[in-house]
């Protein structure tokens, strides 16, 4: 499910220890056998769409991408620190379509990685706490939102490309 995505190492390892223990727990309690089936299948379906929308930018820029158009200000960053150097981003007018791509390539991967956190986070309180209410949870909002102006960035930049 999270092979070949692109996730950190440490994204990785919360998510199978989460996974692991829900799977414990369903042993446990045959109940819960089915909300975390619904849970994983949820979580893949989201994951699946994210990766297919950050997939179909690469392949824009396959043709012509011997090496990276990615602005030097956005090399290396990742997490908050891509967010706000990808939100502060000012290309000048003449920007080529690849470096448009190439940004909206990279809020795109980020967005599968907050994607991925979330999902964690929310399971982490499904299966550590017991109860989850979403209305009621400021970091999950805080995802939501961070999602919402990634989403707007790359519709901005692949709207630039075309």
């Amino acid at each position: 499910m999270v092979h070949d995505v692109g996730l950190r190492h440490s994204t990785m390892d919360r998510l199978h220890t989460v996974l692991a223990t829900g799977w414990w727990m369903a042993a446990v309690d045959a109940s819960y056998d089915s909300q975390l089936d619904q849970m994983i299948v949820r979580t893949t379906n989201r994951l699946t769409v994210v990766k297919k929308l950050a997939d179909d930018i690469a392949v824009l820029l396959e043709p012509t991408r011997p090496s990276s158009s990615l602005p030097t200000t956005l090399i290396g960053l990742h997490g908050r620190n891509l967010l706000e150097a990808l939100v502060a981003l000012r290309l000048p007018a003449d920007a080529t379509k690849n470096v448009h791509l190439e940004v909206a390539l990279a809020a795109r991967r980020l967005a599968l990685q907050e994607t991925v956190d979330l999902h964690i986070h929310v399971y982490e309180r499904i299966v550590y706490i017991g109860i989850y209410k979403a209305s009621e949870d400021a970091t999950a909002l805080a995802f939501f939102s961070r999602l919402e102006a990634l989403d707007a960035l790359v519709e901005k930049h692949l709207d630039l490309a075309t």
